[in-house]
């Protein structure tokens, strides 16, 4: 691979693609057809074709057809959106109103079976290859089966969030007269085998590739970690809640300990990373330790008017892409590569409002009080991710398009009348922002982050507050959420005056209210990232009810919480149906008994 994706090499990646899909096509992934078994012997012959199948991978994984699933399935049913007003699409509807039926073609997961597929392809090849081609040596083979491995554990993992039971694929399709028939492994099943196979690569995946550009593109052992610790987390949280489940025989403080320790080890190799940069930079070496708050970004205040530069947070991550936070982002140049995702869902090309606008309930208001376990508004007043994050286009709008990836660059301003001012207590009005548009006409440039350093940062958090509620251990959690909360709040650190806006140990001294603290920075720090839905699902597993998760989740509908609530008082149904195609082509698929079976109804439309 190049070591970055540019014009010339897209277009090589898009016509390899273009030509794998005659190896693999599928229309439905568990009755997979692809070609004939002699094209497909003809195509593996040296290391160009293997090496050229992993690009298609990453080439899949950015196409339209799983990009809006992180939305569809990691959003859509979250608190973080609505529906946008006068919309008519009925499928969106459904979902959000949590009307979940097996016939709406949201819920299929072909998509990301065919990237597995590819995985698979890959990973059977590989030992091949290396015998075959006296160019590839197993120490080449090595890394690239560690890329595979990840990116087919990820797509497992998306799945197994969504849906609960799934089949595990642990081998490619090639023989498209043998119609493939596979059953579904139970969640802890998929997470075990997820948990073993990323186990058997983490550490043959590359260090690094040599640039930064490639470092965030591709897989590395940092992508491998972090991606552990997610699943680890999910797991310990699924068997805590369910104490009743065997899995692997671990208990969940095991779980939650190989979390701790795999973030651990991503924050240190991000802090020798760093530390190497510098020492490259700076002239006769640097004189303190790398700390973690040197790792993130920060967002400092340059003229005494409240104004951010360029260099700050959001310019950095969402703006420029590739930044010193980024573990793993899928990358777009906007011309041979859009980032469809953005114009479907967020802001469409003339910068109206997409499919979805942000919830009026996360900032329809501001308050003064972050440390609120569950908020009637999500950012207090001096949170930069409130103006970051939704867009604001005059003092009394009651809908929030996003504005995260679809501006280059933001900068606050309060030099003006109208603005809303960090620096004093008026906050009823419209904060101003200078926002760049990137390049629209049909085209987006945004790179699709899926872990970051705030991700790995509060992953570690959640794990420690769950495994200790001694005062030692909760300090210390505390102290990696404010790390987080902190770089966005600057001026509430910096006066005196906007104590209430900073977080307070001594009202998140308790195992219960840090875990809702971390809940309620995660979701500050992540909307609109693919992450909520899985946030709420996790908390409600760990509790092994969905109540508490219910709080949060009914503050965006107004006059139907009751028959929401009804809906989801099961915990089965915060995993999506399985698409009605899927079971008319597998006898061996269940679905999840909670959403409808006929092809027109939900067992809850009548809620």
């Amino acid at each position: 691979m190049k070591s970055k994706l540019n014009s010339a090499y897209l277009l090589v990646c898009l016509m390899l693609v273009s030509t794998l899909i005659g190896l693999s096509s599928c229309e439905d992934y568990l009755t997979i057809t692809p070609t004939d078994r002699t094209v497909e012997e003809d195509y593996w012959k040296d290391r160009n074709d293997l090496e050229g199948t992993l690009t298609a991978c990453y080439v899949r994984l950015m196409g339209g057809d799983i990009m809006r699933k992180y939305i569809q399935w990691g959003e859509m049913r979250s608190d973080n959106f609505e529906k946008r007003i006068g919309l008519q699409a009925t499928n969106v509807t459904n979902v959000m109103n949590a009307n979940l039926q097996s016939t709406n073609g949201i819920f299929d997961w072909t998509p990301f079976y065919n990237e597995i597929n590819y995985c698979n392809k890959i990973l059977d090849r590989g030992p091949e290859i290396v015998s075959s081609d006296e160019t590839f040596s197993n120490g080449d083979w090595q890394p690239i089966k560690a890329e595979a491995t990840t990116l087919k554990a990820l797509c497992h993992f998306y799945l197994t969030r969504t849906f609960g039971d799934v089949p595990y694929a642990n081998q490619d399709f090639n023989n498209d007269r043998q119609r493939f028939q596979l059953p579904q492994s139970t969640q802890m099943e998929v997470l075990d085998s997820i948990i073993m196979d990323l186990e058997s690569v983490k550490d043959i995946a590359m260090k690094s590739y040599g640039n930064s550009s490639e470092d965030c593109a591709r897989v590395t052992r940092k992508t491998v970690y972090t991606l552990l610790a997610d699943v680890y987390l999910w797991r310990a949280s699924y068997k805590e809640g369910a104490p009743e489940l065997i899995g692997d025989g671990t208990p969940a403080e095991d779980d939650y300990r190989r979390c701790v320790e795999c973030c651990d080890y991503v924050i240190d190799q991000m802090k020798a990373d760093y530390e190497e940069s510098l020492k490259k930079s700076v002239l006769g070496g640097l004189s303190e330790e790398v700390t973690l708050q040197d790792l993130f970004v920060q967002n400092v205040e340059t003229t005494g008017l409240g104004r951010y530069s360029s260099t700050g947070a959001y310019n950095a991550l969402f703006g420029r892409g590739n930044s010193r936070e980024s573990i793993f982002e899928l990358q777009f140049d906007g011309t041979n590569n859009v980032n469809s995702l953005m114009l479907d869902y967020f802001v469409d090309k003339d910068g109206n409002p997409g499919t979805l606008v942000c919830s009026s309930a996360l900032f329809s208001a501001v308050m003064t009080n972050p440390n609120v376990a569950v908020p009637t508004s999500l950012y207090n007043r001096t949170d930069y991710r409130r103006w970051s994050t939704a867009w604001f286009t005059k003092s009394e709008q009651t809908t929030y398009p996003m504005a995260k990836y679809n501006f280059s660059e933001i900068t606050q301003s309060n030099s003006t009348s109208e603005s809303y001012g960090m620096r004093d207590n008026n906050i009823s009005s419209f904060r101003s922002n200078t926002q760049t548009d990137r390049t629209r006409g049909s085209m987006n440039n945004a790179n699709w982050i899926v872990y970051r350093l705030s991700d790995v940062v509060l992953m570690k958090a959640e794990a420690m507050v769950q495994l200790s509620d001694d005062e030692e251990t909760l300090k210390s959690a505390f102290a990696l959420v404010r790390e987080v909360f902190k770089r966005s709040n600057p001026y509430a650190y910096q006066n005196t005056t906007s104590a209430n806006d900073s977080l307070d140990f001594k009202q998140n001294n308790t195992r219960d209210a840090m875990t809702r603290l971390i809940l309620n920075e995660r979701q500050r720090e992540f909307v609109g990232e693919g992450k909520r839905w899985y946030d709420l699902v996790r908390y409600a597993q760990r509790n092994g009810s969905t109540v508490e998760m219910l709080k949060y989740l009914t503050r965006k509908y107004t006059d139907n919480q009751r028959a929401i609530e009804a809906k989801l008082s099961n915990m089965k149904s915060l995993f999506s149906p399985i698409y009605t195609n899927e079971i008319k082509n597998n006898s061996l698929l269940h679905q999840n008994e909670v959403w409808g079976t006929s092809e027109n109804t939900s067992k809850t439309d009548d809620l």
